[in-house]
């Protein structure tokens, strides 16, 4: 079996890790070739990658597409890469051809009709982007449910300077009711978004994201904070995200607001990951940006609870990843994450931002011992679900339906 995967970036962000961890378990256990197409890619020796940047240096054609794409009208017009992509999914001629993410200024929307043609269309749906006029999070606006137009949030990623959501959402709307594609939801709430929408009488699939419960799992606290540097005199809440506490879309002011009303406290270190490095006070430090996954395993060992105020996601790595390396979780009731942690069990899920809740749950692990090691073996336990091999075994199981 041959799949393509289609997708911005080859090597950061959640989609591209599910891809990179998909694709590698295909590969390895169950010989399934694996190929890529990709607006960008850190490392140009990785094989089988084709990146469509590459050919779009003609000369005014990256300004004339930032125009569009600022405009709203990228996604109607863009020849180069649209040809490439054709030309190469052709070349390689796939099985399957499997999509993640499609913003990001590289994917003409209407190449969706085309690409059937040459092999059954698998599309797992890392945000709300599909079924919105621009967004990927619509955060508590549902206009996408109705047809968008007047949007209040142009500024949300990836943003618009000009109002064309309802000419987008129709645009969407009508390009893919024209074709035969497989959904896959990586949450139960996202599958009930999609049935909510224009896309309500496809097929879709729930798939939850896995992890690598080999390289994320929990191990002695004390090792990991000697040799990450970190003090055993104190109780560590760790934030991460891709610009730590600045990232609009995982919940900094509510991180903030936690340290204000918590820095009092001299038995607390909050932990900021993805950000800037430097010690900001004796109970606040800014590690910098993590992209090992082992590196990252070892900080979560070293914590004591994963503080995830996010306000928009769908089934986060990150989330799992904690919950495997024994951390309580507080979160709130955000997108799909109720399904990873479960309310006094494996951590506190609290009411949408409300941050004094979120305050409160903090307390209740910082000061109750006993109940914050319960909740860690629960974690550790609710874990299992969300392996890497499961996922895999499911995703490979619906490639094999669509193919007889």
């Amino acid at each position: 079996m041959k799949i393509l995967h289609i997708n911005t970036i080859f090597s950061q962000g959640g989609a591209a890790l599910l891809m990179q961890i998909l694709a590698k378990n295909l590969k390895q256990n169950h010989n399934v070739e694996q190929y890529f197409i990709v607006k960008e890619i850190s490392d140009e020796n990785v094989k089988n990658v084709f990146r469509t940047s590459e050919k779009t240096s003609i000369f005014g054609y990256k300004k004339f597409s930032r125009i569009l794409s600022e405009q709203g009208f990228l996604y109607s017009f863009l020849p180069i890469e649209s040809r490439l992509i054709l030309t190469t999914a052709s070349k390689i001629s796939p099985d399957i051809i499997h999509i993640h993410n499609i913003h990001g200024g590289y994917f003409q929307t209407n190449l969706l009709s085309k690409l059937p043609k040459i092999a059954p269309i698998v599309w797992t749906f890392h945000d709300m982007f599909p079924i919105t006029g621009h967004c990927a999070h619509s955060f508590e606006c549902k206009k996408w449910k109705t047809g968008c137009g007047n949007c209040e949030k142009l500024d949300i990623y990836p943003a618009l300077k000009k109002d064309r959501t309802k000419f987008l959402w129709n645009y969407k709307n009508k390009v893919f009711n024209s074709v035969d594609f497989t959904i896959v939801a990586p949450s139960l709430w996202l599958k009930k978004c999609v049935e909510e929408s224009f896309l309500k009488n496809k097929d879709v699939r729930l798939i939850y994201n896995g992890i690598d419960l080999e390289t994320f799992k929990k191990t002695d606290k004390s090792a990991a904070r000697k040799e990450l540097g970190l003090p055993e005199n104190k109780k560590i809440l760790l934030f991460s995200a891709d610009g730590g506490v600045q990232n609009p879309f995982k919940g900094g002011e509510f991180v903030s607001l936690a340290f204000e009303k918590l820095q009092n406290r001299n038995d607390i270190l909050f932990l900021n990951i993805g950000g800037n490095i430097g010690q900001l006070s004796e109970n606040w430090l800014d590690y910098g940006y993590v992209n090992n996954a082992q590196t990252m395993a070892k900080l979560y060992s070293a914590a004591d609870i994963y503080l995830f105020p996010t306000l928009a996601d769908n089934c986060p790595l990150t989330a799992i990843e904690s919950l495997a390396c024994g951390l309580p979780v507080a979160t709130f009731e955000t997108g799909g994450v109720p399904e990873i942690v479960e309310n006094g069990i494996s951590g506190f899920v609290v009411e949408y931002k409300n941050g004094e809740k979120l305050v409160e749950a903090l307390e209740k692990l910082l000061d109750n011992d006993e109940l914050r090691e319960k909740m860690a073996e629960n974690a550790v336990a609710a874990s299992k679900k969300f392996s890497s091999e499961r996922m895999v075994l499911e995703y490979l199981r619906l490639y094999e339906e669509l193919l007889k």
